[in-house]
């Protein structure tokens, strides 16, 4: 399989979206260029990407003449309005660009980005509204990725009744279904939180740590109702 960070990205839309998607593509080690017509977006965003661009994405000589037909990804992000969201996924499904994803807004510009052929839509504030819906019901819950199929990234705070045992102890997957990938725990006394590392059965669950786990939501309620 290809390491992803070996692709090259294009941004197209430097709004809130757009800027954090950039920098996080950045900070994992992918080739990112940004684009925004706005030159105050590109002047807060080009100290953290490889590349930014100012220009109208809208404009397909301009796209050819920068590279942006070249690259491996597109994310076309532009959220103030969606006309140019779908001209832009256009040409660059036609300039041959693979993976092309699409801002959408509605049931309807989804339909419409789905019908030019794009690879996928993104909803930034459906995606924002569910795991905020999910974390407000489940109050133990401070993070929610959704994968379909019922499966689901889950980060909450270990039980009280956790705490104090081993992982050996606790059977968190025969037990629950749930695999636990990674322990978060205070760096001392501050309140950020670091990766513990690589988890053994010997390792000791301590009070105020974060568990990162892999499954389906009522699996989680289950485990989080054993106080």
């Amino acid at each position: 399989m290809n390491n992803r960070k070996d692709l090259q990205f294009a941004i197209i839309g430097i709004g809130a979206f757009g800027s954090e998607l950039a920098k996080t593509l950045s900070e994992e080690g992918a080739y990112v260029i940004a684009i925004d017509k706005d030159m105050k977006n590109i002047e807060q965003i080009k100290d953290y990407v490889s590349d930014a661009i100012c220009f109208d994405g809208t404009d397909y000589d301009l796209l050819e003449s920068h590279g942006i037909t070249k690259v491996d990804v597109a994310i076309v992000a532009i959220g103030e309005a969606f006309e140019p969201n779908v001209l832009i996924s256009m040409n660059l499904l036609d300039a041959g660009v693979k993976e092309v994803y699409a801002r959408a807004g509605s049931h309807t510009q989804e339909q419409i980005l789905k019908k030019i052929g794009i690879t996928d839509v993104i909803h930034p504030e459906r995606q924002v509204a569910e795991r905020m819906g999910v974390s407000l019901v489940r109050k133990g819950l401070t993070d929610v990725f959704n994968f379909g199929e019922g499966l689901a990234v889950f980060e909450m705070e270990a039980p009280d009744t956790m705490v104090g045992y081993t992982l050996e102890e606790l059977k968190i997957r025969k037990r629950y279904s749930l695999n636990l990938i990674t322990i978060k725990r205070k760096k001392n006394s501050s309140e950020e939180f670091e990766n513990i590392g690589i988890l053994k059965g010997s390792t000791n669950v301590k009070e105020g740590d974060h568990f990162i786990l892999v499954g389906k939501k009522e699996n989680c309620d289950k485990m989080m109702n054993i106080n």
